[in-house]
């Protein structure tokens, strides 16, 4: 008869597989979710055994990773709208009145009376429980769904061409709508695969794995702290998706540190052509936008992006110091490095910008952050998820930044 293993969320099944053949779930979990997880057999019997199990809510900044952010599960919406043809009718359901009927549903507590009438086999297809419970609310049912194609024998009924359309969406696309209700933060997502490695159609390390390369992003910046700020960021205020970045560890004398290398090494990976996920990040000071409007310029293919740090509402009144002495000017564009994010009252000093040349292709002076080693050294010693430090304009960044990588291919 074989194994089977499968995805699940609370009652519904969201995918399954047999023996070894089935689709690789692994990139929603990391291997610190194994745990014992209940499987439901015959009549009812239930066995605790290993298993992935993930909260809902710390699924969905994987999901965005992976590629089923908003833009990119509209960009999917529609075009399978457009292929769902064969029953004579075209989807006509707005992909935002879809999205948002979804992140309606409760999924903790599934009305299951809506599956009665479905085959045995289908009645904990998450899929299809989704189409029935969006194509049942009232607002979606005052809107056409589908209309019938001039010229063509349509097959069935607009309700059920449209039913047929949602369940057949990519499943993730579903997860992640689900992920945005606070009903279903604590929803564990399951990926139940022990019984097709005890019974040895696979083995566990093909399962139990770390993300794949492919997946990754390579985080390329200016400096050491830089990477070292990235990295500990990440990994402590974003532990659900820390393993989707790496970092240049420029302490290992790699040859692209400054603004003016890191042109060069952009110019170096267009040149080979590099297939990974590159996202290269240039200070937001004179120097660094001069190079990274060059950067732009180059040729390279969609994984590789080229983006500067951001500019923040604080830093359009800072305190600077310069020739004509002290005064509050706007940094942004101008004087803005990676230390500008980190918390000045961890120190006794008081934050000071120190006006030094003049760029005269930028006509503007370029500007450095005063005493930035000492404002390094509190943050590599704080614990940034205490309360203690003021994380704020950090999550600011790394929110940035994942909100331009996922944006990249729309530009």
């Amino acid at each position: 008869m074989g194994s089977y293993i499968t995805l699940g969320i609370g009652k519904l099944e969201v995918d399954w597989g047999k023996n070894s053949n089935f689709f690789d779930h692994s990139p929603l979990f990391r291997p610190s979710d194994v745990k014992e997880i209940p499987y439901l057999y015959a009549n009812d019997v239930a066995i605790e055994q290993e298993g992935y199990s993930r909260k809902l809510s710390r699924i969905s900044r994987r999901l965005d990773l992976l590629g089923y952010d908003c833009v990119s599960a509209e960009s999917m919406y529609k075009r399978a709208a457009l292929e769902c043809t064969d029953s004579g009718f075209s989807i006509t359901l707005p992909f935002e009145a879809y999205r948002n009927a979804v992140k309606k549903l409760d999924i903790s507590n599934p009305d299951m009376s809506k599956m009665e009438e479905v085959d045995f086999s289908d009645r904990r297809n998450l899929g299809l429980y989704v189409a029935k419970s969006v194509l049942d609310q009232p607002e979606i049912k005052s809107l056409p769904c589908a209309e019938a194609i001039p010229g063509r024998e349509v097959c069935g009924t607009p309700h059920e061409a449209t039913e047929y359309f949602l369940q057949g969406l990519n499943p993730y696309i579903i997860l992640r709508f689900l992920a945005d209700n606070p009903a279903n933060a604590d929803v564990e997502l399951y990926w139940y695969y022990y019984d097709v490695v005890h019974n040895g159609w696979v083995e566990r390390e093909q399962i139990v794995k770390e993300l794949a390369p492919e997946n990754k992003i390579l985080l390329v910046t200016e400096g050491t702290s830089d990477a070292l700020v990235l990295r500990k960021s990440i990994e402590e205020l974003y532990p659900d998706i820390s393993d989707f970045f790496e970092f240049i560890d420029v302490t290992e004398k790699f040859p692209f540190t400054g603004t003016g290398n890191l042109y060069n090494f952009c110019v170096a990976l267009c040149q080979i052509k590099i297939q990974n996920q590159v996202m290269v990040v240039f200070d937001n000071d004179t120097a660094g936008i001069e190079k990274c409007r060059k950067a732009l310029e180059l040729v390279r293919p969609r994984s590789f992006m080229i983006t500067r740090l951001p500019d923040h509402p604080d830093f359009s009144e800072f305190p600077t110091i310069g020739p004509h002495g002290e005064s509050i000017d706007n940094i942004n564009g101008r004087a803005v490095a990676i230390e500008c994010f980190l918390d000045h009252s961890s120190t006794d000093l008081l934050p000071k910008v120190r006006w030094g040349s003049y760029n005269k292709g930028e006509r503007k002076y370029q500007g450095e952050l005063e005493s930035k080693d000492e404002y390094v050294r509190a943050f590599k010693s704080a614990n940034l998820t205490s309360g203690e430090y003021n994380t704020t304009k950090l999550k600011y960044l790394v929110d940035w930044l994942i909100s331009e990588w996922l944006h990249r291919i729309n530009r």
